[in-house]
């Protein structure tokens, strides 16, 4: 008996509910029909605004979001423009370093070739004296 009542008001206040809204639209509705052209242009006006504005917002933070990425992307750009310039800092020591260690290594080299060409190389003699020729009479 205690759930029918219950039941019974919940009913009610349902078909009460509805009652009102039905009362609530049909005044709204005559209303509306009431409004000239104006305040129709009014009333797109304030929802083209509201848009408007609903939109700027979400711009407004896709801008920000944009900036702070442009942001990041400037501090990767200095990162990665100081490894280059370290990379090539340290390639141009590597190449100097190998540069000066081919030039002693062909010093040395150099060095060693002369010395066994010295070495290698008979010593010439010193020509003899010309001796004069045995058939030859000298001339009055």
């Amino acid at each position: 008996m205690a759930q029918d009542s219950f039941a019974n008001r919940g009913q009610r206040f349902t078909t009460k509910a509805a009652d009102v809204s039905r009362a609530v639209l049909k005044i709204v509705g005559e209303d509306v029909r009431s409004w000239d052209v104006f305040r129709w242009i009014v009333i797109v006006l304030l929802a083209l605004i509201l848009l408007l504005l609903l939109s700027l917002s979400g711009i407004r933070s896709e801008i920000s979001a944009l900036e702070q990425d442009r942001s990041a992307g400037a501090d990767q750009l200095a990162r990665v423009t100081k490894d280059i310039a370290d990379m090539r800092a340290s390639l141009t020591q590597a190449i100097s370093d190998m540069n000066s260690g081919l030039q002693s290594d062909i010093a040395k080299v150099n060095t060693k070739i002369d010395a066994r060409l010295q070495q290698a190389a008979p010593k010439p003699s010193p020509p003899p004296a010309a001796a004069p020729k045995p058939g030859a009479k000298p001339k009055p």
